[in-house]
């Protein structure tokens, strides 16, 4: 969320694997990859079928796809994950089950290699249907649906706990007898101390700390004021406005305690000076008949006036408060974009990762407590930009070990990212932890006890798909990492996302799944095209200790889904290796051939193809809905985005975007060559966000290529929307040298290449272009400067506007259905069905 918390979050907002920027690049058409002169001269019409009659459409055939479509086949897949609740160091655990009807609540015995009924599912129902009966239970509860959500079960697996509907649940597994109580809604908007005796809290803009026992409060600051608070979330976040309208009181942002609650860490914020962009609320959701002015202060790429942020620490039981001395050429902003590394209580340090503008240099800042000293520990420079992660949404991997003593440091400074371990004092190297012509993903645990450190790796093993994640354990002090998990398929472990995901999205923590005290951890694993399985191994030497469960897709697959194939395939320089995934058309359309869709995303912070059964069909960009429409669909991640070597992410720096479309068209051509239902002459690309702008790139750029394109919450202009994007763009560059404009029309010299407004005069096949009017994270001016741009060059476009809408619009049913009809009329020549409704399922409620 812009440049203080390390970008934005468009894929959360679209519910996907992860949200953000976007790129741009060549102003004048070039000639494809691949294509000749004559290829170009003998190319059809833009959509002209080869050949036959263009197919024709009903309102069954719309209804088909859109339960195709991924919220529609939420819960479709059974068991495609377990979540584990850990009995102990017995290496047991108990997890929610689903079964044939409902789900029920299960423990695995490790040594029998079985799962039992954690409880009388029957008698629980009827203890609690007793139980909420009395209080107007909204649902009565069942043995294979007990209505409750955020479930416990105590260590001794005696007694449960949980919510059924707003009541507050409490049942005694022996006696089989509950109780329930009206719910206490939880004060919002607090911090707890990691003791939980107290907790910090904002009010009227300044920190307070209470004590949860007595109730006292302590008041650290009173110099806050309205733009100028303490731990409060700045209004470039990009969700300001839906925060004020829903009333929203978040708890302290970018602070954090330290573990023994002596310290806290908070931020003071002032944005002051920052100017205010307008969003107009052109049809009031409140019924109101004239429009709504929203201002929210946000700077843009150029501006003098930004947000300055300082950092302090407080000391509650004194109520002293110490400015922490940033480095001056790192900027305070950048290093609250996560929580602390780690911590020293016996030294009385934190240890934060801090960037410069451009995260042209990182490094590992070491903060006294007691005076806000900060030390630079480590540091690292490109001249692209350094990562603490592959990508950029997942947390550091960086770990402070031993109590402050040492550090497992991040670095790709071989080409690829490793580990290294450092003493975290004097910054002396100790040892390469790992090395290779590999990357290292994640860290997930670290056995501080046994010296050794999991973790998860691509590209390791020779042969294997180089995104399939597999679990590693390597010792601190050196050594061969051991594979853990060798079956050749994606393992489905997840990193903890960042802070301000959790927050804002309320992400959750995953379930620890290494267990490395009892020798045990949990393994999910698939690929596109076979179903989760899930097992027990030992953290030893990997060995499979007993099957836990098997995914069940035959919903899905009665649904009418296919699994699409994954397929290597050259990038545009003819060597480099690409993963893409094709979705099969999934109906006769009359024709020899089927038109081609590019569904794609394309921002460098995240991967988006497809690599296991999961993401295959709960993750793939709608790509299934439109093949059962009749279109051949290929996703593919191109150079310049994570999880490979350093020259994969950097290709075509600051370009990447247009490096990637080369890379697009000749996965395309590669794939169509392979698969004779592939029409490689009619091509239609869409995406959101990042997507959006990738879109509109290629059609504008690459316009003998692209016929078609649906170009959703665009970024057109870096120069004309927040900072941030130096972190992928460089960092700008105004007159004299300036990072800031010097005039108000001014834009940065080297980003004239990522302008895609100045393609416009390029366009000749059919763009579409969807804003939504409350959209933060793209502002409708982005749409707007695109539009004008086509004006001024006197191309045709189409424009959707959705009222009301964030930049979550690309999941709305009416989008949906428009990128249907478009792709419908523009490549396959034929009649929409009019007046269809997209149904669309809300997300899915979990009852974990």
């Amino acid at each position: 969320m812009s440049k203080r918390f390390g970008m934005f979050f468009f894929v959360a907002l679209m519910g996907l694997v992860a949200l953000r920027p976007f790129l741009a690049a060549a102003r004048c058409p070039q000639v494809a990859v691949g294509a000749t002169l004559s290829d170009q001269q003998q190319r059809r019409v833009p959509g002209e079928p080869a050949s036959g009659r263009p197919p024709e459409f009903t309102a069954a055939d719309y209804a088909a796809a859109a339960a195709l479509l991924e919220r529609n086949l939420q819960g479709t897949v059974k068991n495609q994950s377990v979540e584990p609740h850990w009995i102990g160091e017995s290496g047991g655990f108990w997890y929610q089950r689903d079964e044939a009807q409902g789900t029920s609540y299960v423990q695995f015995d490790p040594k029998a290699g079985s799962r039992s009924p954690l409880f009388d599912h029957a008698a629980v129902a009827t203890a609690l249907a007793r139980a909420l009966g009395a209080l107007g239970a909204e649902a009565k509860p069942t043995a294979t649906n007990l209505g409750l959500r955020n479930v416990a079960i105590s260590a001794d697996l005696k007694a449960l706990t949980g919510l059924a509907g707003r009541k507050a649940v409490t049942c005694n597994l022996v006696a089989v007898s509950c109780e329930a109580s009206d719910q206490k809604p939880a004060e919002p908007g607090l911090l707890p101390s990691p003791d939980g005796r107290r907790v910090a809290l904002i009010r009227n803009h300044n920190l307070v700390v209470r004590d949860l026992a007595s109730g006292q409060e302590t008041q650290l600051t009173s110099d806050g004021d309205r733009y100028f608070s303490y731990g409060s979330l700045t209004e470039d976040y990009l969700m300001t406005i839906p925060t004020r309208k829903a009333g929203v009181r978040l708890p302290p942002v970018g602070c954090a305690w330290s573990p023994d609650g002596r310290y806290l860490i908070a931020p003071r914020n002032n944005e002051r000076k920052v100017r205010v962009n307008p969003f107009i609320e052109w049809v009031p959701q409140d019924g109101s008949r004239r429009p709504i002015l929203h201002e929210v202060r946000m700077a843009f790429a150029g501006d003098r006036e930004q947000v300055e942020a300082k950092l302090f620490v407080f000391e509650p039981a004194t109520g002293s408060q110490t400015l922490i001395a940033i480095p001056e050429s790192y900027d305070v902003a950048r290093t609250l974009s996560s929580d602390p590394v780690g911590w020293s209580v016996a030294r009385r340090q934190v240890f934060f990762i801090a960037r410069t503008t451009g995260s042209k240099s990182v490094a590992l800042l070491r903060i006294e407590l007691a005076t806000g000293k900060a030390a630079i520990v480590l540091e690292e420079t490109s001249p692209t930009r350094v990562e603490a992660n592959t990508v950029e949404y997942n947390t550091p991997n960086v770990r402070i070990v031993d109590d402050g003593a040492e550090v497992i440091w991040y670095s790709a400074r071989s080409g690829w990212g490793h580990l290294y371990r450092h003493d975290a004092q004097t910054a002396a190297l100790r040892n390469a932890i790992t090395a290779g012509e590999w990357a290292i993903l994640d860290i997930l645990a670290v056995d501080e006890r046994r010296r050794e450190i999991y973790f998860t790796g691509g590209a390791r093993e020779p042969g294997r798909d180089p995104y399939y994640r597999h679990l590693y354990k390597a010792r601190l002090d050196g050594g061969e990492p051991k594979l853990l998990t060798d079956t050749d398929a994606d393992h489905q472990f997840e990193p903890t996302p960042p802070p301000l995901l959790r927050l804002l999205f309320r992400t959750p923590v995953p379930v620890p799944r290494i267990r490395p005290d009892a020798g045990v951890f949990l393994d999910t694993y698939s690929t596109v095209n076979t179903p989760p399985m899930t097992v027990l191994r030992s953290t030893t030497d990997g060995r499979q200790i007993a099957e836990v469960e098997r995914a069940d897709a035959a919903a899905l697959f009665a649904a009418g889904w296919r699994a699409p194939v994954r397929e290597k395939v050259k990038a545009a320089d003819g060597k480099t290796d690409l993963f893409a995934v094709y979705y099969a058309p999934l109906r006769e359309i009359g024709q020899p051939k089927h038109p081609v869709v590019d569904a794609v995303y394309g921002g460098p912070q995240v991967s988006v193809t497809p690599r296991n059964f999961v993401e295959a069909y709960a993750g793939n960009r709608n790509a299934v809905a439109l093949a059962r429409l009749g279109f051949a669909v290929v996703t593919v991640d191109g150079r310049g985005t994570p999880n490979r070597s350093s020259a994969f992410r950097d290709a075509g720096y600051p370009e990447f975007t247009q490096v990637g479309i080369d890379d697009h068209i000749a996965a395309i051509r590669k794939l169509a060559a392979r698969h004779p239902e592939m029409d490689p002459e009619r091509v239609g690309i869409y995406g959101w966000s990042w997507g959006g702008t990738f879109s509109a790139q290629a059609i504008l750029s690459r316009p003998e290529f692209y016929d078609v394109a649906v170009s959703g919450a665009g970024l057109y202009d870096y120069a004309a929307i927040y900072p941030g994007f130096s972190l992928f763009t460089g960092v700008p560059e105004y007159a004299g040298g300036s990072i800031s404009r010097t005039r108000p029309d001014e834009s940065p010299a080297n980003w004239k290449k990522l302008d895609i407004t100045a393609m416009a005069g390029n366009l000749k096949g059919r763009l579409m272009i969807i804003y939504g009017d409350l959209d933060e994270n793209v502002p409708p001016s982005q749409a707007f400067r695109l539009v004008a741009a086509l004006v001024k060059a006197n191309k045709p476009y189409d424009l959707v506007y959705l009222p009301n809408r964030t930049h979550a619009g690309g999941g709305d049913p009416y989008t949906i259905r428009r990128t249907w009809d478009y792709f419908i009329t523009h490549l396959l020549r034929a009649e929409p069905v009019p007046d269809v409704v997209v149904t669309v399922k809300p997300p899915l409620q979990l009852h974990r």
